[in-house]
């Protein structure tokens, strides 16, 4: 049954810089995009990585400087505040298992802060999100300033019913071709075999937009003075 109306999948991992300004944008674009349906799915970026044989810019001298250039010049274009880890990488399988447990539990709008928020913890304040106090100090204003609340949410991380979803979600991913994040699933509306699509990097916007027949504001923001 073709689906009324377009919808987008990210896969996303807080460990990866690219896919925080990936997200960042695309949050950004998305405000354009009321007719586009949207979720998040954490993964485990390092699982997905493994299975296929992949391996991370950062284990490349000349990639990992390349990489931090490349975003401080993206953050310099788009005004997307961003700042290069000293702690980096970081495990991040606590962080996404909190974050699978609110994407059960919580509102959408509640999930989609706290993901924000992890990102911007780690790429802009440079906080080891790794540490169970890092990710309560964070987390506890968006969850109605209950500390409780965010304690049971860490509890939750390392419940099978979290674990699973946190595989399950993974192991989707490799199965509709995901190799790296940011992973973008995008369905056309209306399109009578609801076909899948699968657009990878924080750079292929603008190719969403002109495939979904939607506006494409550009990277610059209207108050950001050119380079």
């Amino acid at each position: 049954m073709a689906a009324a109306r377009a919808s987008i999948i990210c896969y996303y991992d807080v460990i990866s810089p690219y896919t925080f300004m990936g997200v960042k944008l695309f949050n950004r674009f998305r405000q354009q995009w009321p007719g586009v349906d949207v979720t998040f799915k954490p993964m485990l970026l390092g699982g997905v990585m493994n299975s296929i044989g992949n391996k991370p810019l950062f284990e490349f001298v000349s990639k990992r400087e390349h990489m931090i250039s490349d975003l401080d010049r993206i953050s310099a274009v788009t005004g997307v505040p961003f700042k290069f880890p000293t702690e980096f990488p970081v495990s991040t399988i606590l962080p996404m298992r909190v974050l699978v447990a609110l994407q059960i539990h919580e509102s959408t709008e509640k999930y989609e802060q706290c993901i924000d928020k992890l990102f911007d913890e780690y790429f802009v304040h440079g906080r080891n999100i790794s540490k169970p106090e890092v990710i309560q100090n964070a987390l506890t204003p968006i969850l109605d300033s209950d500390v409780s609340k965010v304690q049971s949410y860490m509890q939750l991380a390392n419940q099978p019913e979290v674990k699973q979803a946190f595989k399950s979600n993974t192991d989707e991913a490799l199965a509709r071709g995901v190799f790296g994040a940011p992973s973008f699933i995008v369905k056309k509306a209306g399109d009578p075999e609801n076909k899948e699509h699968l657009f990878f990097g924080s750079d292929r916007f603008e190719m969403i937009a002109a495939f979904l027949g939607l506006p494409y504001p550009g990277l610059i923001p209207k108050n950001q003075p050119k380079l």
